[in-house]
């Protein structure tokens, strides 16, 4: 007898598969010359199954995206037509259809990316010791809400003002965004990867570190953002559109963004008046990614962050993170695992000190969660 396991994933094969040999996916290309966030709901390869948490030590050099093994593109209508075959065609539980699919890695995908290749200098440049020295550069759709839309493209283009978030909203209102059910796996946030096209100035002083990631003033950090139940569009806001109710409404203004991290302080001593804090040097919990120490070409840095990572970051497996550029903390899934539904992850680029440049091309996230 066929075993039932057998039988729902043949259906998905099947689904999975036909789709990709009998049609073709239709791809649009962005030829300005302004560097524009393009963010892209719910198309996404099939990612390649667990690849190492970090590269072998003496293989720096060979870091490259990782080339999935379909091209066919997975989006949340498709898995909402996948488990409706499996649960109701097939008389499969809920939460066997999610382990099924979480098993074939089906995830949705939510992908962003600012590239800056069509820039004059086809670069932008970050320096250190300066006022710009902590730049936002992007921020991914609201995670799992399929049916938001963003209100104001100036506001989402730039880091979130600095207000400090009053009141979440709670998951049972946000699931009025998504279209069919929410995953019932317990880390629904399955992984995130990062894709970075980046260098340094070229030089420095510091001869021994040269071509290793030691002693890199310039990186990138993963920020985190939610939006605000209590936030209010003042009159001159771009948004301009009230506080609703979110029943009564298909979306939540832009201007409801608050940052998580990096933390606000207040502005000397001030509470009505908040700010950014910047620390000094990276932060292990959230550093994605150090640029080469003193290497002048731009560099293809691939990173992957899992919800079941387990690296002690005081283990020795988390030196190797280190040693690879990566921060230390990074690798024990905590990041993910702590990630709600509508969270936003950010990216900021970093230099310090005088001398030392962030050149950046190209930034990607993508995100993979359990639809």
């Amino acid at each position: 007898m066929v075993d039932l396991v057998d039988i729902a994933l043949f259906s998905l094969v099947a689904i999975v598969f036909i789709p990709r040999i009998f049609g073709t996916n239709k791809r649009t290309t962005n030829t300005s010359t302004i560097p524009i966030m393009i963010n892209r709901r719910g198309g996404a390869m099939i990612p390649r199954r667990r690849v190492p948490i970090a590269p072998p030590p003496d293989r720096h050099d060979e870091q490259q995206p990782s080339t999935p093994t379909s091209f066919y593109e997975a989006k949340p209508e498709d898995i909402i037509t996948v488990k409706d075959i499996l649960s109701k065609v097939r008389n499969i539980p809920p939460e066997l259809v999610d382990m099924i699919l979480d098993r074939a890695e089906y995830w949705a995908c939510s992908a962003t990316v600012i590239d800056y290749s069509n820039h004059p200098q086809h670069k932008i440049t970050i320096l250190g010791a300066r006022p710009a020295q902590d730049q936002f550069l992007l921020r991914t759709e609201p995670l799992g809400l399929t049916k938001w839309t963003m209100s104001n493209q100036d506001l989402w283009r730039v880091e979130s003002a600095p207000k400090r978030l009053k009141k979440e909203y709670e998951e049972s209102d946000l699931k009025e965004l998504i279209d069919g059910s929410f995953s019932t796996l317990e880390h629904p946030f399955r992984k995130v990867v990062f894709d970075i096209v980046s260098c340094d100035q070229g030089w420095s002083s510091d001869n021994v570190n040269h071509g290793q990631y030691t002693g890199s003033w310039t990186w990138f950090d993963a920020g985190l953002e939610r939006f605000d139940q209590e936030n209010e569009c003042v009159p001159e806001c771009p948004d301009n559109l009230g506080s609703e109710d979110l029943k009564g409404t298909t979306s939540i203004p832009t201007c409801a963004i608050r940052p998580i991290w990096p933390v606000l302080e207040n502005h000397h001593d001030d509470d009505a008046i908040t700010r950014y804090h910047h620390e000094l040097l990276p932060n292990e919990d959230h550093l994605i990614q150090r640029n080469k120490h003193a290497i002048g070409q731009f560099q293809n840095h691939h990173v992957e962050w899992s919800w079941d990572d387990d690296v002690d970051p005081d283990s020795l497996a988390a030196r190797t993170l280190g040693e690879a550029g990566r921060g230390r903390g990074t690798g024990n899934g905590e990041f993910l695992r702590n990630l709600k539904l509508g969270d936003m992850i950010t990216v900021w680029g970093r230099a310090r000190f005088p001398g030392w440049t962030n050149n950046i091309q190209r930034v990607e996230v993508k995100v993979y969660w359990a639809f």
